[in-house]
């Protein structure tokens, strides 16, 4: 072959990649809507998943130090597109079925999506890529406006400091930080702290009613002429639990320190009354404990004659990992256990 025709086919073998380029390019780009502006909604909507992924890969970011997710659990979600003279933005989020950052233990799905802006040149070559923050779990919490001047997003990215706060009955305090990403004009993106990280407090409880005395006294059936035995532990009523986030101005959140208070169900069965004293029988189940095995204990909760919490105590407990009773030797510890109690009592 002669020079000349080697030079014209490597010309026409490299005009063919470029076109096949740009429509490759222009097919992935058929995957968004176009828009005039970016804003929150710009990202696209949850689970719309792009399902050809794979032919895209030259136009989609690598994973890389920011991503908190294996590739093989990567999945890419429409979004938007929009032409600016000299470069393409696309915005669309990145998808993770399990992200690794350390909050696995918190959560049974610990999924969620980053929010991704890339450039790319109009015959598709990728200029620039961000990630500009994360959402999911209960972890984190975002906010993503179009910037004042119209050139680029201002996001908010709200980090939970301590994800046991969530089994808790406690406020949630986040680290939040706001960073501005500009768009230039040769569409690379421009990141900037407009301010800086700081402590953010979201009240869960104060819009909870706090239970007076005597609704609390509401859940549990009353003994005028008790026996002394484990039918103390009869729940009032099948199937309704204590609403313990109500209870909170009546009983510390203490009294059950093995178990994750939000993970603790409150069973409420009898009550019966002394001279000084009120005496309320519950059944705690704890599914999620701190540590070991989930268990169960049949509690008794002592209160004076104006409503004022006096303390607690466990008659009986019983954990997955112990021998299993039957229902016969149980009533029979826990009658034991429960005579022995109220005869200390009374005897103080």
């Amino acid at each position: 072959m002669s020079i000349k025709k080697t030079i014209f086919a490597l010309v026409i073998l490299l005009s063919s990649h470029a076109h096949a380029q740009q429509v490759s390019f222009q097919t992935f780009l058929s995957e968004h809507e176009k828009v005039e502006k970016l804003d929150s909604a710009s990202f696209g909507s949850p689970y719309e998943f792009i399902k050809t992924e794979s032919l895209y890969s030259e136009f989609l970011p690598p994973t890389n130090d920011d991503c908190h997710c294996k590739q093989k659990d990567i999945s890419w979600q429409k979004g938007s597109y929009i032409e600016f003279k000299n470069f393409i933005a696309v915005t669309l989020q990145r998808y993770c079925r399990d992200y690794q950052d350390g909050n696995n233990e918190w959560f049974m799905e610990n999924d969620g999506v980053d929010y991704m802006l890339i450039t790319y040149t109009r015959d598709g070559k990728m200029i620039d890529f961000k990630t500009l923050c994360h959402s999911g779990t209960a972890a984190y919490a975002i906010s993503i406006k179009a910037s004042d001047d119209g050139q680029g997003l201002a996001v908010e990215q709200r980090t939970l400091d301590d994800c046991s706060l969530l089994l808790q009955y406690k406020n949630l305090e986040y680290t939040s930080c706001t960073r501005k990403y500009t768009l230039l004009s040769d569409g690379k993106i421009k990141e900037r702290i407009t301010i800086a990280p700081h402590k953010k407090t979201v009240d869960v409880l104060s819009s909870v009613k706090q239970f007076s005395f005597e609704q609390f006294k509401a859940y549990f059936h009353k003994q005028d002429k008790p026996v002394i035995d484990h039918t103390l532990f009869t729940m009032a009523e099948e199937g309704k639990e204590l609403p313990f986030e109500s209870c909170l101005s009546l009983i510390p959140d203490t009294v059950d320190t093995k178990g994750w208070p939000r993970e603790i169900c409150w069973n409420p069965c009898q009550y019966i009354e002394s001279d000084d004293l009120f005496y309320f029988f519950l059944i705690t189940d704890c599914r999620f404990p701190k540590e070991g095995y989930p268990y169960v204990d049949f509690l008794v909760l002592e209160f004076l004659k104006d409503g004022t919490f006096k303390g607690a105590k466990s008659v009986y407990h019983w954990s997955d990992d112990m021998t299993h009773v039957d229902s016969d030797a149980q009533n029979t510890l826990v009658s034991k256990a429960l005579k022995r109690f109220l005869a200390e009592r009374t005897n103080n």
